[in-house]
């Protein structure tokens, strides 16, 4: 030991600067991260991909995250209060239907659920838009259901991106909000637990799949809901949960509401440090998820999402600032930017990265 203090921390905690003090594996035994390494957003993103609940790190007196001024306008301005305003009725109204439904005294409604959504698309004037005021939500202690919404926002978008019919757009957006019913009878000491499961606590956080599925099975509502309550967590190569499907097995909606599940959890704010960079992200599932989702949806999915930020500006990694002008469809997470009037390929410029859309 080098005497250094360490703590363990859960990964909504990781901040960038961070340094590991043991080596990180994923729940199949994947080496991760090295000890040593200085967390960066990408590394994070890359522990939330794989769902590390804690982490062990040097302890750092004095780190502090302080919100970028673009999030603090953001949260400042009237769209966003009454975009929040609108969130925050829609998340109480789908755990108290849901609530209710479990109780025996009133049935899942799957139009009105739609239509909630819908009132939430309505305050935002863009896909891009969505993203950034759902960038801004702060955690609260109702996190499990506004997870649940922004999923169910993020399937909302992939929809339209994916030109699905109207009804097959409300099957997937319930999907959304219904997939982690199961959460709700989850021991909240699992539930919320700061440090790295045990491998029980896992094996009962692991069973909400199947939970959402028993709690949904005898709702009136589409089949494929209560597929993709039972399937989200399902992987393209086989390593998901809990029935170990692979490929074709795991369809369309189960797959969509998957990716989308994963991307929410790593791209919203927490109160230790901001919302990650969406190119991170965007990074992370190249490089890892193509076996893990299927490509089929995957690849279009992510050349949307970095569609969406074209004509946006960005702050690179040598802090210079510019304007994201076209996108590599071979590179999805390094388009070229125009800074002042120099074209940057960061597909070409391995030194560069975007840190941030401003």
């Amino acid at each position: 030991m080098d005497g250094r203090e360490i703590k363990r921390i859960a990964i909504s905690e990781a901040a960038p600067g961070m340094i590991t003090a043991q080596d990180i594996y994923s729940r199949t035994d994947q080496l991760i991260l090295m000890k040593d390494t200085v967390l960066g957003a990408d590394s994070i993103a890359k522990l939330m991909f794989y769902s590390v609940g804690g982490i062990w790190v040097y302890a750092k007196e004095g780190q502090e995250f302080k919100e970028d001024a673009y999030t603090q306008a953001l949260r400042k301005g009237t769209d966003f209060h009454e975009f929040q305003d609108v969130y925050g009725d829609v998340v109480k109204s789908v755990r108290g239907m849901l609530e209710q439904f479990m109780l025996g005294e009133k049935p899942i409604d799957s139009e009105l659920l739609f239509d909630g959504v819908g009132k939430i698309i309505g305050e935002a004037r863009s896909n891009a838009h969505i993203f950034n005021m759902l960038h801004c939500i702060r955690d609260s202690e109702d996190m499990v259901f506004e997870h649940s919404v922004n999923v169910a926002l993020i399937c909302n978008v992939f929809a339209d991106w994916m030109h699905l019919a109207e009804e097959d757009k409300q099957v997937l957006t319930v999907a959304g909000l219904l997939h982690d019913a199961g959460k709700l009878l989850v021991p909240e000491c699992i539930l919320n637990k700061p440090g790295r499961l045990t491998d029980e606590e896992f094996d009962i956080a692991k069973m909400h799949a199947e939970s959402s599925y028993e709690i949904l099975k005898n709702a009136e509502i589409d089949e494929r809901i209560k597929t993709a309550a039972l399937d989200h967590h399902e992987r393209f190569d086989g390593s998901g949960y809990p029935a170990g499907k692979s490929g074709g097995e795991i369809d369309m909606m189960s797959s969509i509401v998957g990716i989308a599940d994963v991307y929410d959890a790593m791209t919203s704010r927490r109160i230790y440090r901001g919302a990650l960079c969406p190119f991170d992200v965007i990074r992370v599932f190249e490089e890892e998820g193509m076996n893990l989702f299927n490509p089929r949806y995957l690849l279009p999915l992510l050349g949307k999402m970095a569609e969406t930020y074209i004509h946006h500006t960005v702050q690179l990694s040598d802090g210079s600032k510019g304007e994201i002008v076209m996108i590599n469809p071979f590179s999805l997470a390094s388009p070229v930017v125009r800074v002042n009037s120099t074209f940057v390929d960061l597909a070409k410029n391995g030194a560069l990265k975007i840190d941030a859309v401003l």
